[in-house]
């Protein structure tokens, strides 16, 4: 039988091994969304695994940036993140206006390109016409992979 004095003993060294490994593991930290369009629809709404992180005029959206998102905490493990979001107007670049349509919803399970950078501010998704949708991690600077359309002019803050 262990007396109470070694039963505490032990107790103190279970805490502290505990410690140490909770110590050990890395941790998440919080990233900005950025949601990057290259349609002519308009996006209404975009989740990233349930939390709401924006939306985005056609051609457009890398100017709206929403934060809560985490980061991986581990960048040697690869990340699919679950995006959601929502099409409506059609977008015209010649009368700057939008169309109605009636909203689609869509969903799909969205790897996180890899290797991640050390410092990782932002998770940008990016829209494509095709339906497709790429997520990347970027640590300072937020690049456009197609540019906007000829005759594009249509502000953000229209």
């Amino acid at each position: 039988m262990i007396d109470d004095m070694k039963r505490n003993w032990l107790k103190w060294l279970g805490l502290t091994a505990l410690g140490g490994c909770a110590q050990a593991q890395p941790r998440s930290r919080s990233v900005t969304a950025v949601v990057i369009n290259y349609t002519d629809r308009y996006i209404g709404d975009v989740w990233v695994d349930g939390v709401w992180v924006g939306a985005a005029d056609a051609f457009g959206g890398d100017g709206n940036r929403v934060e809560g998102l985490l980061a991986p905490a581990n960048p040697n493990r690869k990340v699919v993140v679950k995006v959601k979001w929502r099409l409506s107007g059609l977008y015209d670049i010649a009368s700057n206006t939008y169309s109605r349509l009636p909203e689609e919803e869509f969903s799909t399970e969205v790897p996180v390109s890899w290797p991640y950078p050390p410092n990782p501010n932002y998770l940008v998704l990016h829209f494509y016409p095709d339906g497709r949708v790429e997520a990347e991690l970027e640590a300072d600077q937020i690049k456009r992979r197609i540019p906007k359309p000829p005759g594009y002019h249509r502000n953000s803050r229209q």
